[in-house]
């Protein structure tokens, strides 16, 4: 199923993600979306970027920070999910990605969510997406030639990695609870 949620980057959606379990700090969200072994495969976020990012989904009303005075430390904002924000990510969570550009960062954290929170639907999801790669695939491999020419090594590129998702797709659903 696609459709339009608000437009934010991944990593928004990914601090989203980390609030559904509970309330967190800064700190400990940059922690995880830095975790080397999760979201922090797919990228690197700075400290200053995470802020940015939490102040525009509290601007958005998709979190709620509160402020903590501490005795020993200085203040720290603890943020946690609206019921905008979490209907905002079951939504952009259940979404196929909608061009080859977007997969590497978008699918991965959407699959990452959904094996953390909904382990019984990757399986179908990634079906979902494979459908859709196909018809990306087609759609490309139509464009091309046997002649070569800028634009065609551009379109044989662009098959060639939407064949490598469809691969590695095919791989995850094969996988998948196997």
């Amino acid at each position: 199923m696609i459709t339009k949620t608000t437009q934010f980057h991944a990593a928004e959606y990914a601090l989203l993600g980390f609030l559904v379990p509970g309330p967190c700090h800064g700190y400990e969200l940059h922690k995880k979306m830095t975790d080397t072994s999760g979201i922090g495969m797919v990228w690197g976020v700075k400290m200053a970027n995470l802020y940015a990012q939490l102040t525009k989904l509290e601007h958005k009303g998709f979190i709620q920070g509160k402020v903590q005075p501490q005795e020993q430390h200085p203040s720290r904002k603890l943020f946690s999910l609206t019921r905008a924000g979490n209907n905002e990510f079951q939504t952009w969570l259940h979404q196929l990605v909608e061009h080859p550009r977007n997969f590497r960062q978008d699918f991965m954290v959407r699959l990452y969510f959904l094996h953390q929170y909904e382990p019984e639907a990757v399986k179908a999801f990634c079906q979902s997406q494979l459908a859709a790669c196909e018809k990306w695939a087609e759609s490309t491999r139509e464009k091309t030639s046997d002649s070569f020419s800028f634009e065609n090594s551009i379109y044989n590129f662009r098959y060639s990695q939407i064949m490598s998702m469809i691969d590695w797709l095919n791989w995850v659903i094969l996988k998948h609870n196997a």
